[in-house]
């Protein structure tokens, strides 16, 4: 009789430890983000062909309206609402001419519409979690919280709500001087927020770090660590590989740095190894420092905005290696949201989506994300990462709740190609490849690629300059 109450203790116990273990989290779902700036204006988001193609990456978050667009967002209007007095007010730059522009092209597609119309479709059309970037300068107290409570009631998740986009930035200084400016905006439609959302969070705008920071944010960060009405801290994350001339982040002037297109592209891997591996850990470490631990939202991230490396193997290869150190590097870890700039636009530089005419062009980015989807739709519970150095490849082994290897991503950086061994577990293998890092894809987004069944004891050829994911049997 002892024996089987034993018995039956052990076998719940048993369960007990499984059931635990079962509930252990998957990778976090919301790092694979992605930004809809210019989205609605240039591409037509309700396209069977283009919905079909982002189905494909399926985006966990979408982030609305996006960047500079955002801070003078007015919803319940046409498109985006834009005052152009607003723009001339706050900002010192060329953004009104942008402004312009983009309702001009409103107007030549027939857009009458509030785009937050449309992203509310392609939102629950893609059961996506959602970022709001608010228009903390010139927007109605009510705006920002009817766009919520809209959201809401779609049955849409908000994740939380950026108060205002890249404010830091110096073009914004005749309005915002100093952080205590910024402080007293962001902290009056915090509290608007939470009085009527008190579990909605709301992440501020830190200041980039820099050796030589200008006066006006020299203290931006260390001001704003001190309050606490806030969640969380905005980064923007853009890697500066090509040299030349930046305005407000975009490239005006580009300058080759050899005659050599295959030495200059290998100068701007080496740029990007570097960055990935120790400058950019670095700057996220300085953070949690500055503002004890608080959550990081990255909600714009790319290589500069530039038409050298737009569209080439060698953003294919960023884009991969960015995504998986984040999900693998346990220093990392504080970064809790991530919004890829950008899903569809007009440019060739950041959106995978390029907004042509009546159609749309698929940029190199585009089957990389795709490969990478694949992580959150299985059981992967963490990533780790392997060097091999020797070869300037890395592999990114992903487990499953089992703790056993689920997925295998590597990432070629060299012209050299070698076998990889694999288990009997391993059944599929998919790669994404080029002769060269500074060629292009087509209209369609392809540069060659690789996809089949393995074979009993055989091992894949890794190739060079290739992105290459191994997938195991599902049980």
């Amino acid at each position: 009789m002892k024996i089987n109450i034993f018995v039956t203790i052990f076998i719940l116990y048993c369960n007990l430890i499984s059931v635990s273990q079962n509930k252990e989290d998957v990778i976090n779902q919301n790092l694979f983000g992605f930004c809809t700036s210019n989205s609605f204006t240039y591409v037509d988001t309700y396209d069977t062909s283009f919905i079909s193609k982002v189905e494909q990456i399926n985006p966990k978050v979408l982030r609305f309206p996006g960047g500079t667009i955002g801070n003078f967002y007015h919803t319940n209007k046409e498109a985006y609402g834009f005052n152009t007095s607003d723009v001339d007010q706050w900002y010192s730059g060329k953004f009104s001419t942008r402004v312009n522009s983009l309702k001009q092209a409103a107007v030549r597609r027939g857009h009458t519409n509030d785009y937050i119309e449309d992203f509310i479709v392609l939102a629950k059309r893609l059961n996506a979690k959602v970022v709001i970037n608010a228009n903390i300068l010139t927007a109605e107290k009510s705006e920002i919280i009817s766009i919520l409570n809209r959201l809401q009631q779609e049955g849409i998740e908000v994740l939380g709500v950026e108060l205002g986009s890249e404010i830091s930035n110096r073009a914004y200084k005749k309005n915002i001087k100093s952080v205590y400016d910024y402080i007293q905006l962001a902290k009056k439609c915090s509290e608007n927020i939470k009085s009527s959302l008190p579990n909605m969070k709301v992440a501020v705008v830190s200041a980039p770090l820099k050796e030589k920071m200008p006066n006006r944010l020299k203290n931006w960060n260390s001001i704003l660590a001190k309050e606490d009405f806030y969640d969380a801290i905005v980064h923007h994350s853009y890697h500066t590989v090509v040299d030349g001339e930046a305005n407000a982040g975009v490239m005006v002037s580009e300058q080759a740095i050899t005659q050599s297109k295959k030495e200059q592209f290998n100068l701007y891997k080496d740029r990007i190894l570097l960055e990935l591996q120790s400058g950019f850990v670095s700057r996220i470490k300085e953070y949690n420092s500055i503002f004890n631990n608080k959550e990081i939202w990255i909600t714009e991230w790319n290589l500069q905005m530039t038409k050298t490396t737009g569209n080439t193997m060698l953003q294919s290869f960023f884009v991969s290696h960015y995504l998986l150190e984040i999900l693998s590097n346990p220093e990392l870890q504080n970064i809790k949201i991530a919004t890829y700039h950008n899903l569809a636009g007009r440019d060739i530089s950041g959106s995978i989506f390029q907004g042509d005419n009546e159609s749309f062009i698929i940029h190199s980015t585009y089957f990389p994300f795709s490969m990478l989807s694949v992580l959150f739709e299985k059981d992967i519970i963490k990533i780790e990462k392997e060097n091999m150095e020797d070869k300037d490849a890395y592999i990114y082994n992903c487990y499953n709740s089992d703790n056993k290897i689920q997925m295998i991503y590597i990432i070629n950086w060299s012209n050299k190609d070698f076998d990889y061994p694999v288990n009997d577990n391993m059944n599929l293998f998919n790669s994404f490849y080029s002769k060269n890092l500074y060629d292009r894809a087509n209209d369609k987004g392809i540069l060659s690629s690789d996809y089949y069944m393995l074979e009993r004891d055989s091992n894949p050829l890794i190739r060079p300059y290739s992105i290459s994911v191994i997938e195991g049997k599902d049980e």
